[in-house]
């Protein structure tokens, strides 16, 4: 399954290349901030140097107005590569709809159908788009915060680096439950899909026998379990959300703390503090 989708990206290679080439120059420019603040709050202000800063400000303006160029590149041509992927696989799965008994269609019904091919085939061009660049970029920016960090002060960096295996266990754990939660969702509003088509398309037999209180309890059953099945996607959704920010603001709590006395120490400088912080946002 994995190499029939990366199959789907071949015909634009071009455009998934120029994509990831841009994220990686949000990461890098991502990367590059704290430094230089590092480099103005440890040498350039205390010394009084209004030209250095001066000149970081000027190249950090320039960097990040290249960095919304690049910002709009992803956004726009990486959304693209997933749409025109999409686009092409829904192509293919009509067309693999041709071919198939009169049974499978006795089996299951319109509504099931046009769920799975307009609303499950729109998660792939978030996926086709977020799923590379998103694993590419926190690769990047975790590798190259541990080299930049780890000049700064070891003992600090293995401290805040540590969280990262939890956080990684939590994540992926939740993730599982979250699969789950949300492939139920897509379950249901397919069946709800169904009998609304069902609904529709009987609605003047419905109305020639009053039927119509019948049709809309039948409906509604559908309609809860959907809700329910949210509300638990949702749920499992929020637990994520919260561990990891929880972690997150531990960790910050944790850079507070050892990194505020290796700073009275003066084991390091009040700017490389301060780019801890920074790092650990990104």
């Amino acid at each position: 399954m994995i190499r029939k989708f990366i199959a789907y990206y071949r015909p634009h290679l071009r455009l998934f290349i120029l994509d990831m080439a841009c994220a990686f120059m949000i990461a890098g420019i991502d990367l590059v901030f704290p430094r230089f603040t590092t480099l103005a709050l440890d040498n350039y202000i205390p010394s009084g140097n209004m030209r250095g800063i001066v000149i970081i400000a000027v190249v950090m303006a320039l960097l990040f107005v290249l960095r919304a160029v690049f910002n709009y590149v992803v956004n726009y041509w990486g959304h693209v590569v997933g749409v025109r992927m999409e686009y092409n696989m829904r192509k293919d799965i009509f067309s693999h709809l041709q071919t198939l008994s009169f049974s499978y269609f006795d089996k299951v019904r319109t509504g099931k159908i046009m769920s799975r091919i307009v609303n499950d085939l729109r998660e792939i061009t978030e996926l086709a788009h977020h799923g590379p660049e998103d694993l590419f970029i926190s690769t990047v920016t975790l590798v190259g915060a541990f080299l930049i960090l780890m000049q700064n002060d070891w003992r600090l960096t293995l401290v805040v680096f540590a969280y990262i295996p939890f956080m990684i266990w939590y994540g992926v754990k939740k993730r599982q439950k979250m699969a789950k939660a949300f492939r139920l969702v897509r379950k249901k509003i397919a069946n709800v899909n169904a009998q609304l088509e069902n609904s529709i398309s009987g609605i003047r037999v419905a109305q020639s026998f009053t039927n119509e209180e019948f049709e809309k309890n039948k409906f509604d059953l559908g309609n809860q379990e959907f809700k329910e099945s949210r509300q638990f996607a949702f749920k499992s959704m929020a637990e994520m959300t919260t561990g990891i920010d929880l972690m997150m603001n531990m960790l910050k709590v944790t850079v507070l703390a050892f990194g505020g006395y290796l700073t009275y120490s003066g084991e390091i400088t009040v700017g490389g503090f301060v780019a801890y912080f920074l790092y650990v946002d990104l």
